[in-house]
């Protein structure tokens, strides 16, 4: 009994194999071999980037200080300014910091208010003795310091205060330069004493998206307003740069295909601007300065731009 059982099992599952077997044989006779194909090579992607160009730094050689802040929690490192600060060398200026601990009035203005002396109780004169007159030098209030020339502020992440503010101004009122960079990459306060001189760093950033070096955000530049700073420029390269607005509208501008993240009702859109009577010079990208940046295109050469304006004394100063 149990053995004829097993028997119509077996039968069942043989009968069940030879269906799906002669199904499969019906609706997918042989095997499929997919044709080759050709796999793309890495050699065939080829991203456009902006060539590197040999420079040569041609200056004047003069003297002064340079001094750079970093008393308000700025977000950058000192090797960024490498490049810069090298050049500035170079032309026989000495570069000093300014701490958390040193005061902006002293290293700006060269004012030191002299500390004001205890009266010294004199001894009662004999009657036989006489007071002789004692000239006496007349005393200043304040003791004149050596002062920089410009004053470099880079990436500020705390605000500056009203003294600070007007500090600053009067700096630049007597002839002082004072070159603002910021980036949009690393948010800060600039605007806590841009605004003083006519200058919004927008919360944007602008992009290109029909030529721009490997990155939308990458932009080239090539429509300059004649001035010192442009000197010698044709191109240069801004990486992840944002908006400047000014009165005079800056002095660097992107094509007609480059557009802001955040503002749509203007065109001409710069990330270089001067302000009060070219003494005040502010850039909104960090990158284009370090290397291997800064040899790309004319980037060198804005660099160098830039050194000889910070180098260079005043119009009053020349009229003097």
């Amino acid at each position: 009994m149990i053995k004829s059982i097993i028997i119509r099992i077996a039968i069942v599952f043989i009968l069940i194999l030879i269906v799906l077997v002669g199904r499969g044989l019906y609706y997918y006779r042989g095997f499929y071999s997919p044709p080759l194909i050709e796999m793309p090579t890495y050699e065939q992607i080829v991203i456009p980037e902006a060539a590197s160009t040999e420079f040569t730094d041609v200056y004047e050689e003069g003297e002064g200080i340079i001094l750079i802040d970093l008393a308000h929690d700025n977000a950058f490192d000192i090797e960024e300014l490498n490049v810069l600060t090298l050049r500035l060398i170079s032309r026989g200026l000495t570069i000093e910091f300014f701490g958390v601990e040193d005061d902006l009035e002293r290293e700006l203005l060269g004012k030191e208010e002299l500390e004001e002396e205890l009266p010294v109780e004199e001894e009662p004169l004999d009657e036989e003795e006489e007071e002789l007159p004692v000239e006496e030098e007349p005393l200043d209030d304040e003791e004149e310091l050596p002062v920089p020339g410009a004053f470099i502020i880079v990436c500020p992440q705390s605000e500056f205060s009203k003294d600070e503010r007007e500090t600053i101004g009067e700096f630049v009122n007597n002839g002082g330069k004072l070159l603002l960079i910021a980036d949009p990459t690393r948010r800060g306060e600039m605007n806590s004493l841009s605004l003083d001189f006519g200058l919004i760093f927008e919360p944007d950033y602008l992009y290109n998206m029909t030529e721009h070096d490997a990155n939308y955000r990458n932009i080239f530049v090539s429509d300059f307003k004649e001035k010192p700073i442009s000197k010698n420029l044709e191109k240069i390269v801004l990486y992840t740069v944002g908006s400047i607005s000014s009165a005079d509208d800056g002095i660097a501008f992107g094509d007609e295909n480059t557009f802001s993240s955040l503002i749509e009702t203007r065109q001409r859109l710069s990330p270089i601007a001067l302000a009060q009577e070219s003494k005040v010079l502010a850039i909104y990208d960090l990158t284009f300065i370090t290397e291997p940046h800064n040899g790309i295109l004319d980037n060198n050469q804005l660099i160098s731009n830039r050194a000889d304006w910070l180098a260079s004394p005043t119009e009053e100063e020349v009229a003097e």
